[in-house]
């Protein structure tokens, strides 16, 4: 009874189910032996049954991969383009590609870094860094990491992974080279800091030339502006002392013409005032005013006789030897008769005052 016992208890505790649980970030292919092998269908993350262990565990099992990506850091030791040692450290970050999880297990297994990308990239860094010099290695850092990226991705190309990146991680140099290398650099520092000192001060004068030039323009562009400004104030001050001497002109003018006709505005009615006054004169009066006229016209001691000779008395006129000599000869002084006081001759006076005779005689 107690043998029994024992034997049931052993066979429970032999007995039960095996199972495989695939982590987050991980992926899964199920392998069974006994039953078709490795299955193509790419598991996520989960428990599975494998199957009944009793006195023997089934072969069944989940090959799992690590689909996040990873990390790898290589120590390549290599020779620059100089031929002089290079000790370096860089890193790689890989993943499998999850669509091709089956080719992976099938033809290079679980442990595909080790059989596939280290060696590659061992050998991509040693093929790129044998390009390169010393000083690239500090001036040209990211793009040596580009080419050994795109280096390793080439020979990993149908390897069922995936190359994210690489990265320089550190250089050694050897004593001397590098004594050498910070010199080299400090050399080019000092010569890039005067060049800069040099560009900068060329510059500087450039910017103080072109204010002078724009200085210069602007100054002359004001002076010509100024002198714009002036002539346009000449010709307006010509064309208003002009406007203003047309002005006085047409002032003038109708002045002119105001007070020239009101000359012929009065001498019209003068002479409208003559006609008036002669309107009403007779003839006798007019020959009265005519004696007048002439008697002021000769002067005292004149006397004119107007009508016929031939009733003038002969004593008022002295015989002359020749009539073409009356009107030249000296006026003889008038003898009145009867012993009446000679009037006296006015000087310069001939007989040319007086109108000749037709026939004296």
């Amino acid at each position: 009874m107690k043998s029994a016992f024992l034997l049931c208890l052993t066979i429970g505790a032999t007995t039960g189910c095996a199972t495989s649980t695939i982590e987050p970030g991980h992926r899964g292919l199920y392998f069974a032996p006994n039953d078709g092998g490795l299955a193509r269908t790419v598991l996520p993350p989960g428990k599975y049954q494998l199957g009944w262990c009793f006195l023997y565990c089934t072969p069944n099992r989940v090959d799992d991969f690590d689909v996040t990506y990873s990390t790898h850091t290589e120590e390549v030791r290599t020779k620059s383009s100089e031929g002089l040692d290079l000790d370096l450290k860089l890193s790689v970050i890989f993943r499998p590609i999850v669509s091709e999880l089956y080719q992976l297990d099938t033809e290079i297994g679980a442990n595909y870094y080790d059989e596939v990308i280290a060696p590659e990239f061992r050998s991509a860094c040693r093929g790129v860094f044998a390009r390169h010099s010393y000083t690239e290695l500090q001036k040209k850092n990211e793009g040596i990491e580009n080419e050994v990226e795109a280096e390793v991705r080439r020979r990993t190309a149908g390897r069922h992974v995936e190359i994210a990146s690489v990265t320089l991680e550190g250089v050694n140099y050897a004593p001397e080279i590098a004594q050498k290398i910070r010199e080299k650099l400090a050399g080019e520092q000092e010569a890039s800091r005067e060049q800069a000192a040099i560009a900068w001060e060329a510059e500087k004068k450039k910017e103080i030339l072109q204010s002078s030039a724009e200085q210069k323009r602007l100054e002359f562009e004001t002076a010509d502006a100024q002198k714009k400004i002036e002539l346009q104030v000449a010709r307006a001050d010509a064309e208003l002392s002009r406007m203003r001497a047309q002005a006085e002109a047409d002032r003038k003018v109708i002045a002119a013409k105001a007070e020239a006709e009101a000359v012929r505005q009065l001498a019209k009615a003068h002479a409208e005032e003559r006609r008036a006054e002669t309107a009403g004169v007779t003839p006798m009066e007019v020959m009265e005013h005519a004696y007048d006229a002439l008697g002021q016209l000769g002067g005292k001691g004149t006397t004119i006789v107007l009508g016929d000779w031939a009733h003038v008395p002969s004593f008022l006129f002295p015989r002359v030897p020749s009539l073409q000599n009356a009107f030249t000869l000296p006026l003889v002084p008038y003898a009145p008769p009867n012993g009446l006081p000679e009037a006296p001759a006015k000087p310069g006076t001939t007989l040319s005052a007086v109108k000749p005779p037709d026939n004296p005689y």
